[in-house]
């Protein structure tokens, strides 16, 4: 028998992503010397900052969620040689552990995933994570010590950072803006995984596609020329994309995208010190054949920019839970979240981070929908979630309409 103890229940915004036994993973591709026993020895300083992710979840008999620890050690990091499948006892299991990781060696290259129970941590917090191990790495690469430890006490949800900080619920919670599409239109049918309810997590199909580094520089300098950021740039090229695709020219697209609150609040929060410290910013995208990329871009962001400076935005996951399933008599949502810059972690010389790769990992047949994008070694790349064969169409069109646009701003 071991000695459990209750760390504390799980909050709305959390229950979601422990229903449906959700995992959310990074592979950072890397080349150059990596030193396996090190990688190791930082993983376990990490498990020692951090120890809630050492434990696990259990249901209780009222049927909600709790974080658990226990006196059994965590199983440490995963090894794969080669091409190799995942041995066997690898398995993500929220009844057992709340983060793991796996290196894959091979030929001078390596690939490091990071999964992470997503009721745990949003893309943010598990960049939060990313830093401080490659950090402890480094450290122990160039001193031969990892450095001081000083714990953290397990991450407060959403609901606790906004009430310690004043945020109250307003009357708006951004999902307003979809009332004039609510039931306005004869929909086609719903898009359907066509699969049974899985009993473990199991990766979300997905299509990836990405920009050169001298296109890339293009997009920012195209950016800067019209005084929109990448973000707001991308975005309106996934909505272009999917216009296209859907071919229902006269039915507007609902757009949902995750605002990290982290430097949004005051004071502050530490990318660790949330575990999904969102807001949602929420646009009705209606698009013509006259629309440009420019002229929507311009849209989104002045959109987002007055629900931010209104405060509905910091406010927004008061009034609903982050999920997969669709809104009734809304057309098919698209949900889009910026990963940042995944080279921006520390490394020592002669190993660097060239590549990354994100991945949804849940026990549902609910139907993900999902845009991500990030920066890694420069270029810009772009991801499709989704149970559908339609989604390396979709990046396809994004990255052609990304190039058209910069066209003149490149080498």
């Amino acid at each position: 028998m071991f000695s459990t103890s209750g760390i504390r229940k799980l909050a709305p915004s959390e229950e979601f992503f422990a229903e449906t036994q959700t995992f959310t993973s990074v592979t950072v591709f890397l080349e150059g010397a990596l030193d396996v026993d090190a990688m190791a020895m930082a993983f376990d300083v990490l498990l020692e900052v951090y120890p809630v992710y050492a434990g696990h979840l259990e249901q209780g008999t009222d049927g909600r969620y709790e974080i658990v620890t226990d006196d059994l050690l965590h199983g440490g990091m995963w090894m794969v040689d080669g091409d190799g499948e995942r041995a066997p006892h690898m398995r993500l299991d929220q009844n057992v552990s709340l983060l793991n990781l796996l290196l894959r060696t091979s030929d001078g290259r390596a690939e490091l995933t990071l999964f992470v129970h997503h009721s745990l941590a949003d893309g943010h917090h598990i960049a939060g994570l990313f830093f401080e191990l490659f950090s402890r790495y480094t450290e122990l690469i160039a001193t031969g010590d990892v450095g001081p430890i000083q714990v953290q006490q397990a991450p407060e949800p959403v609901e606790t950072v906004l009430a310690q900080r004043g945020v109250q619920k307003l009357r708006r919670s951004g999902l307003d803006r979809f009332i004039p599409a609510m039931f306005a239109y004869e929909l086609p049918p719903r898009r359907s995984s066509g699969s049974e309810q899985p009993t473990e997590p199991v990766e979300v199909p997905a299509s990836r596609g990405r920009l050169t580094r001298d296109e890339t520089t293009a997009l920012v300098r195209f950016g800067r020329k019209n005084r929109l950021f990448v973000n707001s740039l991308v975005s309106a090229a996934i909505l272009l994309a999917e216009w296209r695709l859907r071919q229902t020219p006269h039915i507007p697209i609902p757009y949902l995208c995750p605002v990290n609150l982290r430097g949004l609040l005051e004071p502050p929060v530490t990318p660790t010190g949330c575990t999904l410290a969102l807001g949602v910013a929420c646009y009705l995208a209606e698009i013509t054949s006259d629309t440009t990329l420019t002229g929507l871009a311009h849209d989104i962001a002045d959109t987002l920019q007055t629900d931010l400076s209104e405060g509905v935005i910091q406010q927004s996951m008061l009034h609903f839970s982050l999920q997969y399933e669709e809104i009734p008599g809304l057309p098919d949502a698209v949900i889009f979240t910026n990963i940042g810059n995944v080279s921006a972690v520390p490394t020592p010389p002669g190993l660097e981070v060239v590549d990354y790769r994100s991945e949804f990992h849940r026990a549902s047949a609910a139907v993900v929908d999902v845009y991500t994008c990030g920066i890694a070694a420069g270029q810009l790349r772009v991801e499709h979630h989704v149970q559908n064969a339609a989604s390396e169409r979709s990046i396809e069109s994004i990255l052609s309409l990304l190039r058209a646009a910069t066209l003149e701003y490149q080498h």
